[in-house]
This record gives structure tokens, sequence and C-alpha cells, in this order.
């Protein structure tokens, strides 16, 4: 699998073991980005909460739930029969789609903010939540660790 002078799986080898951990550190860093936005926002600029800020956020967090529900062995259809790699896919595409849809969430509400003149500090960090908490989970499923691993992730 090496490509040029890059011995891939040697780096897939060497990251494979933080790749949680790391995944792990950008979703906690993606919602407290909001959060924080959010708290300036209402603490300094003197908007007022809105339930409808959280909804890209939280239809990311499920997309990554969903994303991760998929094994890469499913997907390659490897260990199991094509009608089941075929389910496999259908249920990973259908997780970057709510992905694409998260993201084309926090980008309205985004550009709904800056018309309305208000503060855009949630709605830009929507946007960086979302994409933080995605790239979060494309690590979790690149890296994912198979059922005869030690590495603890194996119980999705």
């Amino acid at each position: 699998m090496g490509c040029g002078f890059v011995d891939w799986d040697a780096v897939y080898t060497a990251v494979r073991p933080h790749a949680t951990f790391a995944a792990g550190v950008l979703f906690g860093v993606a919602w407290w980005v909001w959060g924080d936005a959010l708290a300036h926002s209402v603490a300094v600029g003197g908007a007022s909460f809105s339930p409808l800020s959280l909804i890209p956020g939280l239809v990311a967090t499920v997309a990554v739930g969903l994303m991760n529900c998929v094994g890469r062995g499913e997907v390659t259809g490897e260990y199991v029969d094509d009608a089941e790699a075929t389910r496999a896919r259908l249920l990973l595409f259908l997780s970057y789609l709510v992905s694409l849809g998260a993201i084309g969430g926090a980008i309205t509400l985004l550009v709904q903010a800056a018309q309305a003149g208000k503060d855009m500090w949630v709605g830009a960090s929507g946007v960086l939540q979302c994409c933080l908490v995605l790239a979060s989970g494309m690590i979790c499923w690149f890296f994912h660790a198979g059922e005869e691993s030690s590495l603890g992730y194996a119980y999705l």
C-alpha cells in the first residue's frame, strides 16, 4: 500500500492505538468551541439562546454514531455476504448524507445570522463544530478496531 516515499502501512500501525483518543479529543473540542461561542454570545453580546443552534451539532453527532455502526470489514464484504455488505454500504452512505445535512444546516444558520446582522460567532462555531465532529467520526471509522483487537473499541 506504499505510495511514493511514505510507508502507509507503518503510519497506520503507528497511529491506530492513539486514534480513538485523538477522535475523542476532536469531538470534545468541537462541542467546547460551540459552547464557548454560545456563552460568549450570550454573556458579552447580549444575544438570546436559540435552541435551533443546537440542531446541526446534534445531527452531526447522530451521523458519527451511524457511521461507526458499520465496520470496514462489512463495507468491503470480506466477512459477510453481498446483501449484508450492501446494507452496510447503504447505512454508511446514509450517514454521509446526514453529515452533509448537518454541515448544510450549520452554514444556513451562519448565513441567516449574517443577513439578520446578528452576532455570527455561534453560526461560525457551529460550522466548525460540525466539521470537527465529523472529522472525529471519520478518524474513528478509519482506525476502527476489529473484534479481535484489545484496543477496547470493538463494542460498536
